[in-house]
């Protein structure tokens, strides 16, 4: 079944399949901090694993041909090799590295070059150092990006792939980022945004916008222009901002499949809701939302690159 993504009647429909599960205004009132950002990741694992990714891959895949195919899930990896290459760095630090995949990848190909990952789920860091071992060029290690524990200017590169969106504290998490670079390093953000025109967009898609969010865990939502705003206040210089929408897109089809699947019989879902983690479950939100808020440029995904000043 194809659905148009451009049809608010469309849109309209399946918000009220969400309402009859979820109960949108009670949703959409969860506070969320980053105890839930570490709980939402520990129940969505199986979901991630069964659904996503076995590989241990946790974020989109970049598909520019308009497919859908898992190579897309070294994209993200690649962009960042190309900055490695270009500042010929020695020392990478990957923020909210999760599973390890993205840290992995690029250790194996760059021997000569130290990667440190950090990840505020024990969980996740257990899994990692598992997964990576003989890779001796890498190290994994519990921690909070808003509160590095490491000394100034230690990183030729620091990056990022679908986590500063989680943070609870937006101006230290940059200010951290910044303080352990060295001069003429590069922060490298590949996240998602609220867009510019936010608030033009009509009620509806504000609301599918927002059921988004909080079904991922992102509890303070930054609009791109305010965020990159804020680079500059914390000293970065920004180098380059591109929009990545549309690559993400087959992926995002994929999950509204499958999280139709889940609101097609209401019953069922309310009980699964109650023998499931909820936590998981909610992902089925964000899954038959975001091709809607995403397709609309509502919310966008974009890859930042910020240079140290």
């Amino acid at each position: 079944m194809n659905v148009d993504l451009n049809d608010p009647v469309e849109l309209k429909k399946y918000l009220d399949r969400i309402d009859r599960i979820f109960n949108i205004g009670k949703f959409l009132e969860q506070d969320i901090d980053s105890q839930n950002v570490v709980d939402y990741y520990r129940q969505s694992s199986l979901g991630y694993r069964l659904f996503h990714s076995s590989r241990g891959s946790i974020h989109m895949a970049l598909n520019e041909d308009g497919k859908f195919n898992r190579e897309g899930y070294f994209g993200q990896a690649k962009i960042v090799q190309e900055y490695i290459n270009k500042l010929g760095a020695g020392k990478v630090l990957e923020l909210a590295s999760g599973k390890g995949f993205n840290s992995s990848y690029l250790a194996r190909r760059n021997p000569s070059v130290s990667f440190i990952g950090i990840d505020l789920t024990p969980e996740h860091v257990r899994y990692s150092r598992q997964n990576s071992k003989g890779i001796s060029n890498l190290e994994f290690r519990q921690g909070n990006f808003q509160n590095l524990e490491f000394q100034n200017e230690s990183f030729d590169l620091v990056f990022e792939i679908e986590s500063v969106c989680h943070a609870t504290d937006m101006e230290k998490a940059l200010s951290e980022a910044k303080r352990v670079l060295k001069p003429g390093g590069y922060f490298i953000v590949i996240d998602g945004f609220r867009s510019r025109d936010f608030d033009s967009f009509f009620n509806d898609m504000k609301i599918a916008s927002k059921l988004s969010e909080v079904a991922m865990a992102v509890g303070k939502p930054w609009k791109i222009h305010e965020w990159t705003a804020l680079c500059e206040k914390a000293g970065f210089g920004i180098e380059s901002a591109d929009d990545l929408s549309m690559a993400i897109m087959p992926n995002l089809r994929r999950f509204q499949f499958l999280a139709r699947a889940f609101f097609k019989f209401p019953a069922l879902s309310r009980l699964l809701i109650k023998v499931l983690p909820y936590y998981l479950v909610q992902n089925a939100i964000a899954g038959m939302l975001m091709p809607f808020t995403v397709g609309a440029k509502a919310q966008q995904y974009c890859k930042v690159a910020l240079a140290r000043n």
